[in-house]
């Protein structure tokens, strides 16, 4: 009985790799999708990598609750080498005079409160490589 609970057994079982992990390993040549949805992507991750079409689809949905939890709590959240999601304050803007310009109407342009928009900056690297790009018609 002491054999069984020996602590040299375990380490025997845990040095042999697992099949799914050497499944996983292996990347496949797959085709990119032809649109970029989230389904789309998932299938397209769930046969490079090896996942489940469900398992991919929730980390794609993961990593982008992940990027807008940064940006709701004020960072700029890092897309690897695209560039840099954010929220940024678009300042107030006071009452001002304004003409139409068809009947050339003098008009008051109303007062606007200061407001946070999504802001998104494209890294220099991949702005470079979009002047590579095939782009459709």
């Amino acid at each position: 009985m002491a054999k069984a609970s020996s602590p040299k057994a375990a380490p025997k079982a845990a040095a042999k790799p697992a099949p799914k992990a050497a499944a996983v390993a292996k990347e496949k040549k797959v085709a990119l999708p032809e649109s970029f949805t989230l389904n789309s992507m998932s299938n397209y991750l769930a046969e490079a990598k090896g996942f489940s079409k469900k398992e991919a689809k929730e980390l794609l949905e993961t990593v982008m609750d992940l990027i807008e939890a940064g940006v709701l709590q004020g960072e700029r959240v890092p897309l690897g080498k695209i560039g840099k999601v954010y929220a940024k304050v678009k300042p107030a803007t006071k009452a001002r005079k304004g003409r139409n310009p068809i009947t050339g109407e003098e008009i008051t342009i109303a007062a606007k409160k200061a407001t946070k928009v999504p802001k998104f900056t494209f890294s220099k690297g991949f702005k470079e490589e979009v002047l590579k790009a095939k782009i459709k018609k």
